[in-house]
């Protein structure tokens, strides 16, 4: 009869995951966007928040609106990820033989919890995508973006984790915390991941190539 139970309990989670799966697959994802007081778009956003700082100059976060999957708002997927993968190379060749001082990368030290796209993780904002209106999932890294240190469109390192893009923020993320995220379907593996202090070297900034 336990079993019976377990077998029942598991199917319904897959189930439930391949729902997930199919709704956030639609034609259009839903996204917000900010304007400033000129009404200008600062930036978009599939989460109904601003922050401080906007606010303070008056920025104003409009209705939703439907945006083409294929859309890229940052310019992120022109990232050159065989490159940010060499680079990673280059640190992990670093750390291994001792030679932490010789890594050219700006390094920080951060408290880093994980996370996937689904429900469990992301509710009430689990529509499948990042805070910059990109599909989440492995790479995909929430930060603070008022915290000054990390800025969206940086292409880090994290030690333990890989290579991955900041691309997303969360409530429980402030200051020197951030939260890597996990394919959906992976929730053990964010849960393994836990709660660590590790190190991130910013292997690129996106805005300085614009």
């Amino acid at each position: 009869m336990i079993k019976k139970k377990i077998s029942l309990f598991i199917i319904f989670i897959i189930v439930l995951n391949i729902f997930f799966w199919l709704n956030n697959f639609s034609a259009d994802s839903k996204f917000y966007v900010v304007k400033n007081k000129e009404g200008n778009i600062v930036r978009f956003t599939s989460q109904y928040q601003i922050s401080s700082k906007e606010k303070a100059i008056g920025c104003t976060i409009t209705e939703k609106y439907s945006l083409p999957k294929t859309t890229d708002p940052y310019g992120f997927n022109k990232i050159d990820w065989e490159k940010a993968e060499a680079q990673a190379k280059e640190i992990e060749k670093a750390l291994s033989a001792g030679k932490d001082k010789n890594i050219a990368y700006p390094e920080f030290a951060v408290v880093a919890t994980a996370y996937t796209p689904h429900e469990m993780s992301c509710w009430p904002y689990a529509d499948g995508f990042t805070s910059t209106n990109y599909k989440a999932g492995y790479k995909s890294i929430a930060i603070d973006p008022e915290y000054g240190v990390f800025h969206y469109g940086d292409v880090l390192y994290v030690e333990g984790y890989g290579v991955g893009l900041a691309n997303d923020c969360g409530g429980a993320i402030k200051g020197n915390r951030m939260d890597v995220c996990f394919n959906l379907g992976d929730e053990q593996k964010a849960l393994d991941w836990g709660r660590k202090k590790v190190r991130v070297w910013i292997l690129n900034r996106l805005a300085e190539d614009n």
